[in-house]
């Protein structure tokens, strides 16, 4: 799907056709428009399929005509993905009068909280960076709130469905890590770099874009270590609960032997003392208190053991 933006008032708003358009998005393009964009726009087929590339490095490179930029953002979490948190590359290439953003999923450029104050099309290219920072911030809140609510349920649940949620958490986590280190990498060239010709309040946000990824890395690394120091932990836990279950069935089932053993015992069909028999009528009843007494004791013994 292609569409088509404009810079107007420090906002971006749709634009009619391309010609009045300052951003062409491209989102999920079919092989066709792949081609469309080799033939119109002279990018190389690698280097389109890099902004694709969920397993590519941010990078940035520069060419003639643009400059290409392929930077990391978290995949877009559905109910249905349980728990699996993945990453996504989209790329920017940055012409002299115009940008092009090409993504699997759409990015909200309209979003005035996100993207506004913008003056320029370098601006574009570090809102558009920025706003995939704050897309790893919103996940890993999310990430820290699922963490929380297993952890409650595991501390009463045996299931190993929890855990197994858990060591997903875990994995998204380390994909995060490995992008946010990626995208760090980039933006200390952007730093560095000068072919962009960053104007002084480019180059200020650019500091802060800076700041906000290394700060969401290290939320990221903190989340990593918790989950991965405390699965250890949480495992134990659920060995404990099995176990303290499986001592109370086994005392129940204790507990029902002993009175079973009696009942058996009076079942022979042998004479039995102090006229316990058919010819006696309270045999019943006192066989019963036996096997009731027997149980008294026995429990009596377990709690004292314990």
């Amino acid at each position: 799907m292609r569409k088509y933006y404009r810079i107007e008032s420090g906002r971006i708003v749709p634009a009619s056709d391309e010609e009045s358009a300052d951003i062409v998005m491209m989102s999920a393009p079919s092989p066709e428009q792949r081609g469309t964009l080799i033939k119109e726009y002279e990018l190389t087929e690698h280097t389109i399929a890099s902004a694709f590339d969920n397993d590519e490095l941010s990078r940035i490179e520069y060419d003639d005509d643009f400059t290409t930029i392929v930077f990391k953002k978290p995949k877009n979490y559905a109910a249905s993905d349980n728990f699996q948190f993945r990453v996504e590359s989209f790329g920017v290439f940055l012409f002299n009068d115009w940008v092009l953003l090409l993504t699997d999923s759409e990015i909200p450029l309209q979003d005035e909280r996100r993207f506004s104050r913008i003056d320029s099309l370098n601006t574009v290219v570090l809102k558009l960076l920025n706003y995939s920072i704050f897309h790893f911030n919103e996940h890993l809140k999310i990430i820290s709130r699922i963490n929380d609510e297993l952890e409650q349920k595991l501390r009463t649940a045996m299931e190993n469905k929890y855990l197994l949620s858990m060591f997903s958490l875990n994995k998204g986590l380390i994909y995060y890590v490995s992008a946010l280190n990626s995208n760090d990498t980039l933006l200390k060239k952007l730093q560095l770099g000068r072919s962009l010709n960053f104007s002084e309040l480019e180059r200020e946000l650019l500091d802060d874009i800076i700041i906000e990824n290394r700060q969401s890395l290290q939320q990221a690394e903190i989340y990593a270590n918790i989950l991965t120091s405390m699965m250890d932990a949480r495992a134990s836990v659920i060995n404990n609960n099995v176990n303290s279950l499986m001592k109370t069935l086994n005392a129940i089932t204790i507990a029902l032997m002993v009175p079973t053993f009696v009942a058996s015992i009076f079942g022979m069909n042998v004479e039995f003392p102090f006229s316990l028999g058919v010819s006696n009528p309270y045999s019943f009843w006192i066989i019963m208190g036996i096997a009731i007494l027997s149980v008294i004791i026995f429990m009596f013994f377990w709690q004292s053991k314990k």
